[in-house]
């Protein structure tokens, strides 16, 4: 789904006045990108010139990444890889969406979505040859992660009653202790009805998600013993823990691989981005990289 989602987000643009035509209108390392190669990808005739510009600038970005994976990799693309990708995106529309119309919806040509095909592939391709070259994530590293970040990593299995104030919190504890049945008075008093029909039951999930004083006390709470009064900006809850588990290390471990990996790839991308050789025709606009790669359309 996230290739499809790049896919809009690349080639949605509302076409509508740029003419066709060899003329260059950028150039990325010495490679030539005419207007008519950017012209290709829409599916509408015409474009704006912010739009153009728009196009242009991925179609720079593309190039540049393509050529510096080529050199520093000898990354090559094949046709039957671009075929796959193609179809791929395609299928992620929907079973019922022809070719036609996923095309027309998103803006592009049969051309356009194999440019963009294309550069997923290069893209892929890049991380895998950069993932391999990253430190493994540490023992200490794990633990630090863990450590910091507990309500993200926990899993809590817990029930609660919500009443408005704390005189009615005391009450309901009070015949808590005196051994009245937790979902019995959950659904008679709870204020928060999605939980109350089933006896207060929020579920498993890593407290994270909970407002802060909930999740702190759901952290701490000795398992089956009902808390005191909690107070959120939602009321009091008396919370029952029936359960709560550390996420396994692997999985802390995948999770920080996984990030370390994201951004060595996002600053490789940054980095040839930038040190691309980059020339547009003054009439389209100009190249900058700050704050973000794009051509700034002339007035």
């Amino acid at each position: 789904m996230k290739k499809l989602v790049f896919l809009v987000g690349a080639l949605s643009l509302v076409a509508a006045a740029c003419s066709s035509s060899d003329e260059v209108a950028a150039t990325v390392n010495g490679t030539e990108i005419t207007v008519g190669d950017v012209e290709a990808l829409v599916y509408e005739e015409e474009m704006t010139t912010t739009e153009f510009a728009q196009f242009l600038g991925a179609m720079i970005t593309w190039e540049a990444v393509e050529q510096e994976a080529s050199e520093q990799f000898g990354i090559e693309v094949t046709d039957e890889q671009v075929n796959e990708m193609t179809d791929e995106l395609v299928t992620q529309a929907g079973p019922d969406v022809t070719r036609d119309e996923f095309l027309e919806s998103v803006n592009t040509t049969e051309e356009g979505i194999e440019q963009v095909a294309r550069s997923i592939v290069v893209q892929e391709a890049v991380a895998v040859e950069i993932s391999d070259d990253i430190e493994p994530v540490s023992d200490q590293e794990v633990a630090a992660e863990l450590e910091e970040f507990p309500a993200d990593w926990t899993q809590v299995c817990v029930s609660h009653i919500l009443v408005e104030t704390q005189d009615e919190a005391d009450d309901i504890k009070t015949q808590l202790d005196e051994g009245a049945d937790f979902a019995a008075l959950a659904t008679e008093f709870s204020l928060d009805t999605g939980s109350a029909v089933n006896g207060g039951d929020l579920g498993c999930q890593p407290p994270s998600g909970y407002v802060e004083p909930f999740r702190d006390a759901v952290l701490e709470a000795p398992i089956d013993e009902v808390t005191d009064p909690v107070q959120t900006e939602f009321g009091y809850h008396l919370i029952l823990v029936v359960g709560r588990t550390a996420a396994p290390e692997e999985d802390v471990r995948a999770y920080l691989e996984q990030n370390k990996s994201q951004a060595a790839v996002s600053e490789w991308f940054d980095e040839i981005i930038v040190a691309a050789a980059v020339t547009v025709d003054e009439e389209i606009g100009i190249w900058v990289t700050d704050p973000t790669p794009q051509v700034l359309a002339s007035n």
